[in-house]
């Protein structure tokens, strides 16, 4: 139920040396080596303050984009994978009407402030940099079609950041098509509202043209991966904490260790792994969230941790991080305890986002990461 279309797709002639991790997920040390090398970070990463940090961007892009190719408008077909995970899917451009309207579904509220600093870098760069990476039910003859085209010579193969990444440009005979079926597919952001609400809000100020559609990844929701997005606690200055979580879990000392089941929270404190089963799931979608639950039962009137974005005994760990190391996070680096969690799954984002609701801070954490850089879209 969207509608999307091809676009004049510029690409890097160095792919592997340029292209990066998204902007959010690049920490002060590799920006700092990063910088040193011709990559995406000068454009969605800019040096500078305040005003200054946006012009730097635009001078970056327009610098960058003088040595590298322009398509014919067109559509790809993008693969990152290893011996363990692929997933797959296409890079289009989708109305941002479509957005407007809710028929791109969001799982979560954008926060004023890097809101505010996507909006002015779009301004600056007046393009697409990043990847609105999306999902939708899983279609198999999209499927058939992503094989069709991942059987020819890809524009780019090289291999980064521990995955092989494959770009094919898409050719007319599949465009088509491929417009048809997304025309009765409902699209759900996985990650990147932020990215499309500044798109939006560049649409309402500009209009017209490429600035009505925003660049994204959009994948089957069979082919995409959440991992755990684990919380880790600084400081907990309470005597009565374990008898105190036994009012709303059962808790016991974990003899083995394994991965947690849905509705199993595990927490490593006072050197030992402990399980808490909540003694009381709820049936609504958002509160029956593994995330709610931790948040409702324990954090906030246990550890008094009201607001998890701007609490400072608070930070959050996500992605493939081996038992091992977030043991270390307590007993080596100085804080107290960790929760680890089972990841939230695509169902339940799913219907969250068909509800027109709202998920917790920091309850997905998609992976792996998709590359900056592979394609940029210019809006004018």
């Amino acid at each position: 139920m969207v509608s999307v279309k091809e676009f004049e797709g510029i690409r890097p002639k160095n792919p592997e040396e340029f292209c990066i991790k998204p902007y959010d997920v690049i920490s002060k040390e590799e920006e700092e080596e990063l910088r040193k090398g011709n990559n995406a970070i000068h454009i969605i990463l800019p040096e500078g303050e305040g005003e200054e940090r946006y012009e730097n961007a635009r001078r970056a892009f327009e610098r960058e984009i003088k040595n590298m190719v322009v398509d014919e408008p067109s559509m790809y077909l993008y693969e990152e994978g290893n011996r363990d995970f692929t997933q797959r899917g296409f890079i289009l451009t989708v109305s941002l009407k479509d957005y407007g309207a809710g028929k791109i579904k969001k799982h979560e509220e954008t926060r004023e402030k890097p809101l505010r600093d996507r909006i002015k870098h779009i301004e600056a760069t007046g393009a697409n940099t990043g990847l609105v990476w999306t999902i939708f039910r899983s279609r198999e003859e999209i499927k058939k079609i992503m094989d069709e085209i991942s059987s020819k010579e890809p524009v780019f193969d090289f291999s980064k950041y521990g995955y092989n990444h494959k770009l094919w440009r898409i050719g007319r005979e599949h465009i088509n098509t491929i417009k048809k079926l997304f025309s009765n597919i409902d699209l759900y952001i996985a990650d990147g509202h932020h990215r499309i609400a500044a798109a939006y809000e560049y649409m309402k100020k500009h209009g017209g043209g490429e600035a009505e559609y925003v660049m994204v990844f959009a994948a089957n929701d069979d082919e995409t991966r959440i991992l755990p997005y684990n919380r880790v606690i600084r400081k907990i200055d309470n005597s009565d904490f374990i008898d105190e979580i036994r009012e709303n879990f059962e808790v016991s000392e974990m003899d083995i260790i394994k991965e947690p089941e849905k509705h199993e929270i595990q927490m490593y404190w006072n050197n030992k792994w402990w399980q808490l089963i909540p003694k009381h799931i709820p049936e609504d979608s958002v509160n029956s969230l593994d995330v709610s639950i931790l948040q409702e039962k324990l954090l906030d009137p246990i550890l008094g941790i009201k607001d998890v974005r701007n609490d400072p005994n608070i930070f959050f760990v996500g992605g493939d991080i081996s038992r091992e190391e977030y043991e270390k996070f307590v007993d080596e680096k100085g804080n107290d305890a960790v929760f680890y969690l089972h990841p939230t799954s695509i169902e339940e984002l799913e219907r969250v986002a068909d509800e027109r609701r709202s998920m917790p801070p920091k309850s997905t954490w998609f992976d792996p990461k998709l590359l900056t850089g592979l394609v940029f879209h210019r809006l004018e």
